[in-house]
């Protein structure tokens, strides 16, 4: 309990709430905890504990006590009203427990469950955008710009160098490989690159400044995509004449 009072004070959590928890729940932290780290932003409390812990005593708890547990998170009422513990095992010997006026605080720390590991590009030069950058494009170039904020809706983004294709005339290509839900928000993100596309091109000549092979909009203006296994997959061919404007 000391260590408790510790980490939030009588204010966040009354110390009777988390005594009776571990007590019903059989749980020692003098015995059975070995690691402990907590914050709390003055209203809420959020602990995880590493240790040894009997979860079908725990999960059994909510329910002899006005609560439920769903989808492996567990919610119970505490004696303060208006408050609630959460409770969910992320490990065998990690529990995550929160306390606040949220019945499901504790998910702030559950880690996310991604569907699908990243699949590294095979090509030696990759980088993958982050979705901070897709979502505050700012500091890219106009152009890039508007081709990133098509892309807000795929996760991972991925852009590496590779060999261009035979007769393309190109130094190499760059590919982009943008990972998305399902094949509508596929088809979604790959119609409005092709019609950015072909307005940036529309727009150049508009201007009287056809796409240029030395700079960016040459580059841009010359993409093509296509939906791979709900991925959008992208290319852009780099020419010669690019490289040698930038050296």
């Amino acid at each position: 309990s000391g260590l408790l009072k510790i980490l939030t004070g009588s204010r966040v959590v009354h110390e009777k709430d988390y005594e009776r928890f571990v007590r019903q729940v059989n749980f020692d932290y003098t015995k059975d905890l070995d690691r402990m780290a907590g914050a709390s932003d003055g209203n809420q409390l959020f602990v995880l504990l590493q240790g040894r812990f009997d979860w079908e005593r725990l999960r059994r708890y909510p329910g002899d006590h006005g609560g439920s547990c769903a989808n492996h998170v567990c919610s119970v009422p505490t004696t303060t009203p208006g408050r609630w513990a959460s409770f969910h095992l992320i490990q065998p010997n990690v529990l995550a427990l929160a306390f606040s006026t949220d019945t499901v605080a504790v998910n702030n720390l559950v880690p996310p469950a991604y569907p699908r590991a990243v699949q590294l590009p095979p090509e030696p030069v990759w980088v993958q955008l982050s979705e901070s950058l897709l979502k505050n494009p700012g500091d890219l170039p106009l152009p890039a710009r508007i081709f990133a904020v098509s892309l807000q809706g795929a996760n991972p983004v991925v852009i590496s160098a590779g060999p261009a294709a035979e007769g393309t005339g190109a130094a190499f290509r760059l590919q982009l490989d943008a990972a998305c839900t399902n094949l509508s928000a596929a088809d979604t993100i790959r119609n409005q690159l092709e019609i950015q596309t072909r307005m940036l091109g529309l727009e150049l000549r508009r201007e009287g400044k056809p796409a240029n092979p030395s700079d960016l909009t040459g580059l841009l203006t010359a993409g093509s995509f296509q939906i791979v296994n709900k991925h959008v997959i992208g290319s852009w061919p780099v020419r010669y004449e690019l490289l040698r404007s930038l050296q």
